[in-house]
């Protein structure tokens, strides 16, 4: 007489084979099985509740679904836990409370354990708070602001800053960093972690803040779900809106260049939205079947407005997706290991440019790397010739610094301007250490001189 395992590997495999099979009645026995076997485990409802869909009994998949939030959000895994209560609200409207039940404590305990520095709209840590100690921080009020040296030489733009300050730092991740794989071969798709999950950027979206502002992006933001090889935005077009990927991942494609930029399950895509008056800078393509939530940009700023420290929120997930991508895409950078990427992202400091302040000038060298963040910026021929106003997000002062050249043209902040910073003389002591790098950069050099730079 046939017995059925009770082994959770084998009722997998018996799992498999019936879905393969078609045989739909089994196989929600077996996911009932599964369900009363790893009581902790929420796919295993949410797997229920999508056969349930299927086989048209909707009202006993949204049962399946509600169990799966619940122990979705008890477990960290918060944007999972919010996107499938909009299935629940998508198949039964009248479900409103729902989104009460997406419960941010255990991701804000989890993201606090895994940072040691944080920004936060909500309250911050209390001093007897268990687990390990974690700062906060505010970089929109604490960017010390660029102070032009006067002691610097006529050939360079040198800045300094107030004396007894301490630069503000983005706390960047390994995760994060991580040169994840675009190959057949290697899955791009695995489950992360939710320990993993609470460094990745989207987390802070919905664990550090409050309440009102969670309710208002859940009930706001919209189910995107797009299959293999469409594109989720397209360069060129408005960007109107930011996405955070749920399941599955997509691939960052700019133009012609071939350092693609992956992005899976805690992510953030289209944070060009979080930038003023941009178009998308690339396309974001799906690999594979894709979930996403969509923020409207118009709701996170309507959100600033009612609860500006939102804005220190937005704002940290923009700078840290922009160093990453840096790291990640950039020739400067590509070269290095990616256990070095974290002591490079490390040297990038928040600045603030007073309306007026000269962030590179025609003829004289640049102090550093800069990627502007919010304001407006112009730039200028060495004759003071306006040229255009310079969209926000693309690093300056590459060239010179690559060169060791003055620069070829003016960048003015034409309104108090937010900057991430690399100064030169980090990024040398950062040559000292590498002599293996000198001959990469020594190549890009090169490059851009045949390139007309």
């Amino acid at each position: 007489m046939f017995r059925r395992s009770s082994k959770p590997v084998n009722l997998r495999a018996e799992l498999s084979a019936a879905l393969k099979a078609e045989r739909l009645h089994e196989a929600l026995d077996l996911y009932e099985l599964m369900e009363k076997q790893l009581k902790e485990e929420p796919r295993w409802s949410h797997r229920r509740g999508d056969l349930l869909q299927r086989m048209g009994r909707k009202a006993d998949a949204v049962l399946a679904y509600e169990r799966a939030v619940d122990l979705y959000a008890a477990k960290g895994f918060i944007a999972r836990a919010a996107a499938l209560a909009k299935v629940i609200l998508a198949i039964d409207p009248t479900k409103g409370e729902i989104l009460a039940r997406v419960d941010p404590e255990a991701a804000r305990r989890l993201h606090r354990e895994n940072r040691k520095m944080i920004v936060t709209a909500a309250e911050p840590p209390r001093p007897d708070s268990e687990g390990p100690e974690t700062d906060t921080q505010s970089l929109i009020t604490d960017a010390l602001p660029l102070i032009s040296d006067k002691r610097a030489p006529a050939a360079e733009s040198r800045f300094t800053k107030p004396e007894k300050t301490t630069d503000v730092r983005i706390d960047m991740t390994s995760v994060e960093l991580l040169q994840r794989p675009l190959t057949p071969e290697s899955p791009v798709s695995l489950r992360p972690s939710a320990g993993a999950l609470a460094q990745l950027p989207s987390m802070p979206l919905f664990a550090e803040v409050p309440r009102e502002i969670l309710d208002a992006l859940l009930r706001g933001s919209t189910l995107v779900d797009v299959e293999d090889g469409q594109r989720l935005v397209t360069a060129g077009t408005a960007a109107d809106a930011l996405y955070v990927i749920v399941e599955g991942s997509v691939v960052g494609q700019r133009g012609t260049d071939l350092n693609s930029m992956l992005l899976g399950e805690g992510d953030v895509a289209g944070v060009s939205c979080l930038l003023s008056h941009v178009s998308y800078g690339e396309d974001i393509v799906a690999c594979g079947r894709v979930r996403t939530l969509r923020i409207d940009k118009m709701l996170l700023d309507q959100l600033v407005k009612r609860h500006p420290p939102f804005g220190d929120v937005l704002l940290e997930i923009l700078c840290r997706r922009l160093i990453a991508s840096l790291l990640r895409t950039n020739p400067i950078f590509t070269a290095f290991a990616e256990s070095t990427r974290r002591q490079i992202a490390a040297l990038f400091e928040v600045r603030r440019a007073f309306a007026g302040t000269k962030i590179l000038e025609a003829n004289k060298r640049a102090d550093g790397l800069y990627l502007p963040l919010h304001g407006r910026i112009v730039s200028r021929r060495a004759d003071g010739t306006r040229i255009a106003e310079m969209e926000l997000g693309h690093a300056i002062g590459e060239e010179s610094l690559l060169l060791r050249a003055p620069s070829l043209i003016t960048v003015q902040a034409a309104s108090d301007v937010l900057v991430l910073r690399m100064p030169v003389a980090q990024f040398g002591d950062l040559l000292l250490h590498r002599p293996d790098f000198v001959q990469h950069i020594q190549i890009l050099k090169r490059r851009s001189v045949v390139q007309g730079y």
